[in-house]
């Protein structure tokens, strides 16, 4: 396993002139599992705890699966627009009005917008972030500040005027890591009290208020994933047998 996770906790752990047991005590874990992470013995720890050690000292874990170069993001982009177009076609079907890769830039801002979402009635923007699985949290959520924070401008730009509200969306490809880590993370993910159900419920009928955020899991369109190949069977003559 190729990773800088022993040397930087053993580094970042010298820096703060933390023995050990202080780091442990920090983590919530033993001496001894920090002693094994430092010692590159990482296979037999669970992510959680890895994540654990890695707060205690102020950083991040940024784990990153690797595939048959570059096979994989071709795979994950593929699953990235199903996940889009489903959700772009749903939030229509409810009566909002939908955008699809909304770029900007604005004041050094750059990027784009998976999808923005405009209710006529309520008079809001939805600013929605689709992720077929969750990588880097904390990137993922400043990300969306940022395109929530411009969203009136946005809307503006399209014409979408009297704006009454902004509101961040979720959309992640449903699994049970996706699951585990929005739990593991529940207080960075507290804003979105609308969930599941519930979300889909009021994106069904809108109403005015703080809503704070939606999240939601979209079933993963697995036949975008996989080139299933057809197999061509040899046609059955009169009185013929496969062997």
């Amino acid at each position: 396993m190729l990773t800088n996770v022993p040397r930087a906790v053993r580094v970042l752990r010298l820096a703060k002139g933390w023995p050990q047991r202080v780091l442990g005590l920090r983590a919530n874990v033993s001496r001894e599992m920090v002693s094994r992470c430092e010692l590159g013995e990482i296979r037999g720890m669970t992510i959680a705890s890895i994540e654990q050690i890695a707060s205690a000292l102020g950083a991040s874990i940024h784990l990153q699966l690797r595939w048959r170069g570059e096979e994989l993001d071709r795979l994950m982009d593929a699953a990235h627009a199903a996940l889009q177009a489903g959700t772009a076609e749903m939030l229509t079907s409810l009566g909002w009005i939908v955008r699809v890769e909304v770029s900007f830039n604005h004041y050094g801002d750059r990027g784009r917008v998976d999808l923005l979402a405009f209710h006529p009635i309520v008079r809001a923007i939805l600013v929605v972030e689709i992720k077929s699985g969750i990588g880097d949290i904390q990137d993922l959520l400043g990300r969306l500040d940022i395109k929530v924070r411009l969203g009136r401008h946005l809307a503006q730009e399209l014409g979408w005027s009297d704006v009454q509200t902004v509101i961040p969306a979720l959309v992640i490809g449903d699994s049970r890591l996706a699951r585990r880590t929005i739990q593991a993370h529940a207080a960075l993910f507290a804003r979105f009290r609308m969930r599941g159900r519930t979300a889909i419920a009021w994106l069904r009928r809108p109403i005015d208020g703080d809503v704070g955020g939606l999240i939601w899991f979209a079933e993963r369109p697995d036949s975008h994933l996989v080139a299933r190949r057809r197999v061509r069977r040899p046609s059955k003559a009169p009185n013929s047998r496969l062997v």
